[in-house]
Order: C-alpha cells, then structure tokens, then sequence
C-alpha cells in the first residue's frame, strides 16, 4: 500500500471534506493526499473516497473509490480525468481535474481505485467480443456490498438484438459464481 507523508491543508479543504464525509464510514475521514488544481480549488482522497471540487470554493463531493470506473492523466494537457461509474447505457461521469502534475494524490488514485476492484472478468459474447464484468467494493469497508457493472467492448453496441440481455446473465452467472 502506498504511504504518504502527512501534510497539513487548508482548513477549508479539511472542512469540506469533514462534511462530505459526515455520513460515511466513521463519520470522519482523514486526507491521504491533496493536491491544488490550477483554478484554486482542491482535490483530496481518503482510504474511503475521493472528494472532488463542486461550483462553491467552500465544498467538495464525495465519491467512494468504488464509484470510480478509471482515471487517467493527460501529460499534454496538464489533466487528470476520472470517470466514474454510472448505470449501464449512460455515459460514464467525467472530471476534469487541471493540474500542473498528479503527484502523490495521482498515486493514492490508482492505488484506490485497484483496492476497489474485487473482480474482473470478461465474457465473450460475440465471437471474442463481449462484456467486462467488475465487481468492485470499498477498500476502507470490507463488509460493504459489492457493487457491480458490466461495459460492453468496442464494437458492441446495446441495441444489437439479445445483446444486453446476454450481457445481464453473465453478469448473473458471475455474481452467482462469487456468491453475491
């Protein structure tokens, strides 16, 4: 597991983040890694989410590293997009993060979003395309309820007669298999 060095942050970073969290697993969530995006806003994640700027300067929201599908940084852009899962045939919930460099924060991403993911597994569907089926949980809740999804490959789309249908039972069938 990646360590990082404590920091203190901004106050309102600290804040926000503590409100965010209220709800959540212990009610209170300490910041792993922070970074500061080019607008001034911050960014943070903790062992159970990552807090994500809104449209107040004095707020975050909260994203349980469950919910986030990928994340992936854009070295000519100087942008740290994540993705975050969403019901099957909607767009995936984009965030663009600008920053000079992800750092230690993009560290604590990749490390959290791969706690995250309990299963992976793909299922052909069409002769070797198919559907990615993943099973994903909180790392900081290991009692939590697994949450699952499933994306179609490249060249698969969804109204292709009894293709969603296929896709939901193999979804069924590996969530049986793992007894969920």
């Amino acid at each position: 597991m990646l360590r990082l060095r404590r920091t203190s942050w901004p106050s309102s970073l600290t804040e926000a983040v503590q409100i965010a969290s209220r709800h959540s697993v212990g009610g209170k969530e300490e910041i792993l890694a922070a970074i500061q995006l080019i607008d001034g806003h911050w960014v943070a994640g903790g062992r159970a989410a990552v807090y994500l700027p809104t449209d107040s300067a004095d707020a975050v929201r909260r994203v349980g590293w469950e919910k986030i599908e990928r994340a992936g940084w854009d070295s000519e852009a100087s942008v740290l997009h994540i993705y975050e899962t969403t019901q099957f045939g909607t767009p995936l919930r984009a965030t663009e993060l600008k920053v000079e460099d992800p750092g230690r924060f993009g560290q604590l991403l990749r490390e959290r979003i791969d706690a995250s993911v309990l299963l992976q597994r793909h299922v052909p569907l069409v002769g070797k395309k198919g559907v990615r089926i993943v099973g994903r949980r909180n790392p900081a809740e290991p009692d939590a309820a697994v949450s699952w999804n499933f994306v179609l490959d490249k060249g698969l789309e969804p109204d292709q007669p009894g293709l969603v249908d296929r896709a939901e039972e193999a979804l069924r069938a590996v969530r049986d298999e793992f007894g969920v």
